[in-house]
């Protein structure tokens, strides 16, 4: 489709009519290169020839283009109705500020270079077929449009702030991780050069001995002692004054990376409230329960038991009790299986289950949310809950102290009986009943055996028999077990991280709802080199990981070993940037404007556990949502977090 120009005289010749469209705009230099960002503006007149145009809070950068005759302006104007946009090219013939409270905002005379003709004729068109209709439904329209394009514009500005939020987290954990290097640099200098003035000293002391030594007849020698003497001491003062130096850089950066750890707190308050509101705002007020994925049309509604269980402990950590009861008061009353076991999944709108399943690994973590509601607050309503899942659960437990899959399987999960020994660890904490600690050590000897490997990769597996890499058997080993425990059991906790870190750190391009495409690192669900797919990065594995790397980077603080601390405390920080990437704005009605995270970065693509990721690009998940929130606090699940 062509452009045409105007002469200034043919323009002329058309009335300028008030009407209202959004206009977006953006100046291009000379050469029609884009040298400012996209601005949304609003009509205020137009003609043939040109349009005159409001625009709020031009970046200061950009102020100066307006006063460059040079520039030109890249248009697109949307038409109410229409089903694209009209491109056009123009000048800005005039600008003045029209107002200064509460906002900034420029009016702009712009006239047109060039516009595709069939789309000025629409312009043309429809605002003459506008002024034909009725005085009511002309105001009735323009307040219509109005509304439509300010919600839209807040929309469009509350996702840029939302992206601007997340990419200030990622900027400050990159200018930590910088500072913290420089830091160990400094560091080394410090010892380096403490090394060479003991050294020096040490030489001093031996130069200084032998000129006592040396006789009154040997004054050549004397001289050439006292020469050496002076000058190491001349070089230990040099070296003093740079050592001072050093320190005090040393000291300036420790202190810019305590103000960096403390501005990054704040942002990630910020984002954790955000992805907090997210899981409030999707609880059914009917059942109590939050929909597991917002965006899968085919599992749109339902609550899967395992992201109950996850919510309600999100709701606890954060001290929202009245929240977290609605979803212990659902399952209080909730359908069982035959057997007594929850159901994996029910309807969050009417409680019915939709999935007739009863898996172990579900029910273990509704009691670890019963455990840390009834911790936290001291009410032992729901602890009935629990006890019948324990109960449950001894149906199907081998002799060897190994939990299968559930009263109906017969296979065997790590990841279940990782689940389970915090789940009795937490129940004799809770009860001091030893029966739940001997159970518990009955469980880790079965994972020693079965698991658990100290010889061959990988070191674990993923089940009884099974070597498949599942990355999360690897985060839940630290988290569920200590890194303590499990070298007090024979295996190392850095062999486990490292390998993990390894074999299922993934590299991928990630698409952004909106269509942004950004480069992203994270944890695949499985040894992605082995699946065709490629690598996926995995929301809530990713998460799991994170506090897995916190929990080894507190151990070995405490341990006193501070170089590894920083190493595990640093990739914490830098996976936690890449999966701030990751998290988008929810488009729901009721979410819009919160953040949520989706449950994998590709969807309805192989795990390679048994399962598919869900459907839509914009699916929001409630496993990975409260899990980030859970990593981001360093709150483990699978412990009772005491002040």
């Amino acid at each position: 489709m062509g452009l045409d120009r105007k002469d200034p005289a043919e323009r002329r010749r058309y009335i300028r009519l008030d009407h209202i469209f959004p206009v977006e705009f953006r100046f291009l230099d000379t050469n029609g290169i884009p040298v400012s960002g996209w601005y949304q503006a609003f009509t205020q007149d137009i003609s043939s020839g040109g349009l005159c145009l409001t625009v709020n809070n031009i970046e200061f950068g950009d102020i100066k283009y307006l006063a460059d005759k040079d520039v030109t302006l890249a248009l697109n104007i949307n038409i109410p109705l229409g089903t694209e946009a009209v491109r056009a090219y123009a000048r800005l013939a005039w600008f003045k500020t029209a107002r200064t409270e509460p906002t900034l905002q420029y009016a702009m005379g712009i006239s047109y270079e060039t516009i595709d003709p069939r789309g000025n004729r629409r312009i043309l068109k429809y605002v003459r077929a506008r002024k034909l209709f009725k005085a009511l439904a002309v105001t009735f329209s323009i307040f219509l449009s109005a509304g439509l394009l300010i919600a839209g514009f807040y929309n469009v500005r509350l996702r840029l702030e939302n992206e601007k939020l997340l990419a200030s987290l990622s900027v400050n954990l990159s200018h930590q991780k910088a500072l913290r290097q420089g830091g160990d640099d400094l560091k080394l200098q410090i010892e380096e050069m403490k090394f060479l003035l003991s050294l020096s000293e040490r030489k001093t002391d031996t130069l200084q001995r032998r000129l006592k030594d040396a006789g009154i007849e040997d004054q050549r020698a004397a001289v050439a002692l006292k020469g050496s003497i002076d000058f190491l001491k001349k070089y230990q003062e040099r070296l003093k004054n740079d050592l001072t130096g050093l320190i005090a850089k040393k000291t300036q950066v420790d202190g810019d990376v305590t103000t960096k750890v403390q501005e990054a707190s704040l942002l990630e308050k910020k984002i954790r409230d955000k992805l907090y509101r997210w899981l409030i705002t999707h609880q059914n007020t009917n059942t109590g329960l939050v929909a597991s994925f917002e965006g899968d049309r085919d599992i749109n509604d339902w609550g899967f038991t395992y992201d109950e269980a996850l919510a309600a402990i999100t709701f606890v950590k954060t001290g929202d009790i009245e929240n977290a009861g609605k979803i212990l008061d659902f399952y209080a009353v909730a359908a069982r299986s035959d057997t007594g076991g929850f159901f994996n999944a029910y309807y969050a709108s009417t409680g019915d289950a939709s999935e007739y399943v009863a898996h172990a690994g579900p029910n273990i973590w509704l009691g670890l949310a019963v455990l840390q509601y009834t911790q936290k607050t001291q009410d032992r309503r729901y602890l009935k809950i629990a006890e019948d899942i324990s109960r449950w659960l001894d149906a199907f437990k081998d002799k060897e102290g190994g939990l299968r899959g559930g009263s109906e399987f017969s296979w065997y999960s790590t990841e279940h009986n990782l689940d389970v020994y915090a789940f009795y660890l937490l129940f004799a904490e809770l009860t001091q009943d030893e029966g739940y600690n001997r159970r518990a050590q009955e469980t880790l000897e079965w994972l020693n055996k079965n698991a658990y490997s100290k010889i061959s990769a990988p070191i674990v597996k993923r089940a009884k028999g099974d070597s498949t890499i599942a990355t999360d058997t690897y985060a839940w080993s630290v988290t569920a077990i200590g890194p303590k425990a499990l070298k007090d059991s024979g295996m190392d906790p850095d062999a486990v991280i490292e390998f993990a870190l390894t074999n299922c750190s993934v590299s991928v391009g990630y698409k952004k709802p909106e269509g942004t495409l950004v480069d992203i690192k994270g944890f695949d669900f499985a040894k992605h080199q082995n699946l065709g797919r490629g690598g996926v990065v995995s929301c809530e594995w990713s998460a799991q990981m994170i506090l897995a790397l916190k929990i080894m980077a507190d151990y070995h603080s405490n341990e006193g070993n501070d170089e590894k601390a920083h190493h595990y405390l640093g990739l914490a920080n830098e996976y936690t940037s890449e999966l701030s990437k990751m998290i988008i704005t929810s488009p729901s009605p009721v979410g819009q404007g919160d953040f949520c995270l989706p449950y994998a970065s590709q969807e309805f693509v192989d795990t390679g556990h048994g399962w598919r990721t869900p459907k839509g690009s914009r699916t929001g998940s409630v496993a990975a949502t409260a899990y980030a929130i859970l990593a981001i606090d360093g709150f483990n699940p699978l412990r009772f977090n005491k002040p």
